[in-house]
């Protein structure tokens, strides 16, 4: 067995006294030469190029470690960290990253709409098609509006731990994977701290897919004076074979030729395109009839949703309208089905231990197909559980929701549902 090779990376000159172009190529030229790369000199640390990590590696940012972002010259800035795999569609596998702690300083990834090199990655430290990841003590502040701190996706086996996210987007956002941990988090965002979108705008989310197998605990909603969104959100969608006629909208998705693509339009126009040609590029963007189509995945699968979530321990300062929430999204910017398909509902929802601090006026709601939910543990007090219909999303079916119960105390209008919703207590 190869010993490690741990370098640090003031060696390759990676210095608090350097400029922001001359750390980011020392930085990089570390990350490419050890399997272990130690930054120790405490001082703020100014990047603005992205930072690409390989398999089998380690980085280790010490106590009074600062990176703080700058824009690059260039005015495409990308992600301040990203895995080499994600722009070939490979794996890259057992990677760590310990005690970042990143200013954004006004500076976001500008690298997306038809001309980015993977369509709906937007965020600080991007990882895309990994396995074996860990995320250890995180710190991230001043998210623009457009900026997500962690995005995740084609993933399996993930653990963040011990975050702490500031700004005005979400904190994690994770796309199609299989196998994550997020665990003590602290979280002040505008927008969702925690977003489950395993169906999302086309300009939010690089795969559509199932997300499974997943642990949300010991994490705080901090108080804010203002917000949107949730504290955790959970998306899904169902899409059908692409057919000559069709009319399709920004964010439609279409199985074909063995692959999975979605459209890329402008959603303010709110226009429909008809469809004549199938796409069947294998990679990135193309335009067939006006139509800008996204390679998503190499797969014809026709729904995706989220499976087997456990949601503890959570505190929620913050006041909302509604804390956890499954959404069915219906307007310009996606429809989370295309018309006639059939939703398979979300499953195996567990809420535990959930402790509300602020005005939460529904402590969950879903308004998506949903099937088995667990709670454990929790007084609803002045929340509900609000189960709705969107009314433009046509012939959806919405299955019998059974919710297990154990120590939850409801009251006689806890439980809310629209003309359309069965709900049963076990």
């Amino acid at each position: 067995m190869e010993e490690l090779k741990i370098i640090n990376a003031q060696e390759y000159g990676f210095l608090p006294e350097n400029d922001s172009y001359e750390n980011s190529v020392a930085l990089q030229k570390a990350v490419d030469v050890g399997d272990v790369i130690q930054i120790t000199v405490p001082g703020v640390y100014c990047i603005s190029k992205q930072i690409e990590i390989g398999s089998d590696t380690k980085l280790v940012f010490g106590e009074g470690v600062i990176l703080r972002r700058e824009a690059d010259e260039s005015g495409v800035n990308g992600n301040a960290f990203i895995n080499k795999g994600a722009v070939r569609g490979e794996y890259n596998r057992n990677i760590e990253i310990i005690g970042l702690h990143l200013e954004c300083n006004g500076v976001e990834s500008n690298d997306f709409g038809v001309n980015s090199r993977i369509a709906g990655l937007r965020a600080q430290v991007a990882m895309i098609y990994v396995e074996n990841l860990r995320i250890i003590d995180l710190e991230c502040h001043g998210l623009l509006e457009k900026d997500y701190a962690i995005q995740i996706s084609a993933f399996r086996n993930i653990y963040l731990d011990g975050l702490y996210i500031t700004g005005n987007k979400d904190g994690v956002h994770l796309g199609w994977g299989d196998g994550f941990v997020v665990r003590n988090g602290r979280f002040r965002t505008f927008d969702d701290p925690i977003a489950l979108n395993a169906f999302d705008y086309a300009t939010s989310n690089t795969h559509v897919g199932w997300i499974e197998n997943g642990i949300i605990e010991n994490c705080t909603d901090l108080d804010d004076k203002s917000t949107t969104g949730f504290f955790c959100r959970i998306l899904g969608g169902a899409w059908c074979r692409w057919h000559s006629g069709m009319q399709v909208q920004h964010s439609d998705t279409v199985a074909v030729n063995g692959r999975t693509y979605r459209v890329l339009m402008n959603p303010k126009d709110g226009k429909l395109y008809s469809s004549f040609t199938p796409p069947c590029h294998e990679k990135g963007i193309a335009e067939y009839d006006g139509i800008n189509w996204v390679a998503v995945r190499d797969t014809e699968e026709y729904d995706c949703g989220c499976r087997n979530i456990i949601i503890r321990n959570i505190r929620l300062e913050k006041k909302r309208s509604t804390a956890i929430a499954i959404s069915l999204n219906y307007d310009t910017y996606a429809r989370s089905y295309y018309p006639g398909c059939v939703c398979v509902p979300h499953d195996g929802i567990t809420m535990e231990n959930i402790v509300v601090e602020n005005e939460v006026d529904n402590l969950f709601s879903s308004d998506y197909p949903t099937g088995n939910i667990s709670l454990k543990n929790i007084d609803f007090r002045n929340s509900k559980l609000r189960f709705s219909c969107i009314s433009a999303a046509e012939n959806i079916v919405y299955p019998e929701v059974q919710i297990k119960a154990e120590n939850v105390v409801f009251y006689d209008d806890t439980i809310q549902s629209d003309p359309g919703h069965r709900i049963k207590i076990l």
